[in-house]
């Protein structure tokens, strides 16, 4: 039986926050069941990593949660602004991101970003450690979400 608006006006603040959190829970559910058929269909490869090692990592770590429905969503390569463009003084300040390659939402509510690299390439990107510090202290650790960096040697 679907409650009209009508009648959850009329519940209590107790009654529509348990409404409004069942309906949450069933949306998740739904969301992961079709995450999961999804990547059943695609199988363990994941043709939009930018490098072998994203590859990898979804295939070994990732997709195995996904098929066991404890993931209810995986975005690649999601871009959080950690400073917006700028001027001072004259100068032109472009602005800063961070990207990390899996940001993933499981079905109990704990939100990841991970970032996959091998160490040549994070000894390359100097800047790397800045970015990741930055994201973590303005996004991650206020949000709650878990950091998780895979580094291959």
């Amino acid at each position: 039986m679907a409650l009209s608006e009508k009648d959850l006006a009329r519940l209590g603040p107790a009654a529509r926050a348990q409404i409004d959190d069942a309906r949450a829970r069933q949306a998740a559910a739904q969301k992961a069941r079709r995450l999961q058929t999804d990547a059943a269909k695609a199988g363990p490869l994941l043709p939009e990593a930018d490098s072998e090692l994203e590859r990898r990592y979804y295939a070994a770590v990732l997709w195995p949660k996904i098929m066991a429905g404890l993931v209810v969503s995986v975005e690649l390569h999601k871009r959080f602004t950690l400073y917006p463009a700028d001027t001072y003084c004259g100068l032109r300040l472009p602005a800063a991101h961070y990207t990390p390659d899996f940001f993933i939402t499981y079905q109990n509510g704990t939100v990841e970003a991970v970032e996959v690299k091998s160490a040549a390439v994070r000894k390359l990107q100097r800047d790397y450690i800045y970015r990741r510090r930055l994201f973590i202290e303005r996004f991650a650790r206020p949000n709650g979400w878990r950091f998780t960096e895979y580094i291959q040697e």
